[in-house]
Order: structure tokens, then sequence, then C-alpha cells
């Protein structure tokens, strides 16, 4: 794997950040002040662009899609592009977006499921599809930030979708590693401008070591996501899919624990955009079996082929 991007990637996503700093992608609290803002607008601009079909582009493929998973999910406003992204060429191109990811069972409360227009169900012995009716999805009250819905009973008409499996699987935990380590980045990036600003005991807080050190691991750990993120989307290696995502979930807890605690009580009000971030690496943390179910697969994977 190439550590810099190609030209046509690095293009890809250099037009990505000016999308970012558009408008439509500005943190701005909810009109009912609920922990998360969906952005119909950036999701819409996203897909007319043709971003979400970069991972068809042989110059673009899999690893510009979870970059673009990783810098969408940096924002405090959301738009669904992991699954539409990454998911999609496999298993159904023809599929309405957006798209929900459903995983294991069927009756899960499961994140964008009351704006998507389709789903996919990702089992352990398959993965079926199906087109969204109006009255297949029951919203759910959920701290998440994210808008979280369940299937009704009997309500969706699955289809096969003719892709393997396994692959599907690794490429959905690379696109979760990335947008979990994005979700990381945003909530960083936030409280190291915070610290730059606050004062106490007539200093910036950013300038007591201590702070320093810890924000200083923080940033590491969510670099160094980002890069096992993108080595997943190129090989969809097992055991690189599996340590990309038990990493990153392994490093959350304590990340999200040192962001809140620089923050200080405004980090919990929702006049702030950092619950949407920690909230949603609370979801994401456990997606797929969380870090002991990836971390124990690779040293079984690793393990075996010794």
């Amino acid at each position: 794997m190439r550590f810099a991007p190609n030209e046509d990637q690095a293009t890809f996503l250099g037009v990505l950040d000016q999308m970012a700093e558009g408008h439509e992608a500005h943190w701005r609290t909810s009109p009912d002040w609920s922990r998360f803002d969906w952005s119909a607008a950036f999701d819409r601009m996203l897909e007319d662009n043709g971003f979400l079909d970069c991972a068809r582009e042989e110059t673009l493929g899999l690893v510009a899609a979870a970059a673009l998973t990783h810098r969408v999910a940096r924002l405090p406003v959301l738009a669904e592009c992991a699954a539409s992204s990454v998911l999609r060429p496999m298993v159904g191109a023809e599929l309405p977006r957006p798209i929900a990811v459903v995983e294991g069972r069927d009756d899960a409360a499961t994140r964008f499921l009351t704006v998507a227009r389709s789903v996919i169900l990702i089992e352990a012995d398959g993965i079926r599809t199906a087109v969204l009716t109006p009255n297949a999805v029951a919203p759910v009250d959920s701290l998440f930030a994210y808008p979280m819905g369940r299937l009704t009973p009997g309500a969706t008409d699955w289809r096969a979708a003719d892709a393997d499996p396994q692959r599907v699987r690794n490429a959905w935990r690379a696109a979760l590693a990335a947008e979990l380590g994005g979700v990381l980045k945003g909530g960083l990036d936030a409280v190291v401008a915070y610290v730059k600003d606050r004062h106490q005991f007539g200093r910036p807080l950013g300038s007591f070591q201590a702070i320093q050190h810890r924000l200083a691991s923080a940033a590491a750990k969510i670099e160094a996501a980002y890069w096992l993120a993108l080595k997943a989307a190129h090989s969809l290696d097992p055991a690189d899919a599996m340590g990309a995502l038990g990493f990153v979930q392994e490093a959350a807890t304590r990340i999200t624990n040192d962001l809140h605690q620089f923050m200080g009580a405004m980090g919990l009000t929702l006049e702030h955009p950092l619950h949407r971030w920690t909230y949603r690496a609370r979801l994401l943390r456990s997606a797929m079996g969380g870090a002991g179910t990836h971390l124990q697969g690779v040293a079984d994977t690793r393990w075996r082929a010794a």
C-alpha cells in the first residue's frame, strides 16, 4: 500500500475538504435540540457530485471511500456515506440511498434507518438487501447522536445479495474503523481549539504539560487508526480489517474520557458539538462485536496461519 495518495485521490480529498468547509457542514444546534443534525443538503451534495461512487473508479477505489468516510465523520453534522461508498458497489449498485446497515439481527435498533431508503443486512451466513417502504421503520429514541430506527416485523422484502459475505464484512469493518477514527478526530480537533482559548490560572489550558501529553497520545492513536483503516480497505484481509476496527474501538473509551475531562461541563451541553462525536463513538465502539471480538479474531487468524 502507498501511504501517499495518488494524484486523483489527492484531488478528490482536496475538493472534499473544500465542501466540508461549506455552510451545509457547519456546526449549528438542532431546531428541536436533538443530539444529532442530519444534513440532507450535505448528504445530497456528496451524491450529486459523485463522491459516493469513488470505489468504482480505478484510481480512487475503496481506499478513497474509507478516506471519504473518515473525513465526513469529522463533521458535526451527519451524512450517510460509509454504506453508500463502501458496501453498495459490492452488494447492489441499484440500491437507493441513504442506506442503513443492520448487523446480525434484523430487529436491532440501527443508525440511519429513519432517513434510509434501503437497507443492507449482514448475517453470519450471507448478505441480504431490501428497499424500504414507508411503514417499514419505527423511530427509536436514543442518546447515540444518530437518527435511530428499528425495522417493523414482516414489513421488509429481503433479497439475497450476490456478494462474498466475508469480503463484505471485511469492507464494513474497514468502513467502521474509518468512521470511528473520524468521529474521534472531530472531537479531538474541537477540544484542541477549546484548550487553546480557555484560560486557567492565567494560562491557556493547552499550555499545561499533562494536558499536552494526553492530547498527543490521543492524536497519535487517531492517526494510527486512520492508516490502519486505509490499509484494511486496500487489502480487505480479515486480520487487517479486524485489527483496524479492534484497535480504534479499544482506544475510543480512553480518548473520549480524556476529551470530556479537558472540555469540562461544556462538552456535555447541547450548545457545543463535542457530545455529537463522543455519543457516536459510544455506539461505534460496539459495532460488529466490539474490540474484544476483533482483537481475538486477529490473534486467531495470525496464530492459525503460523
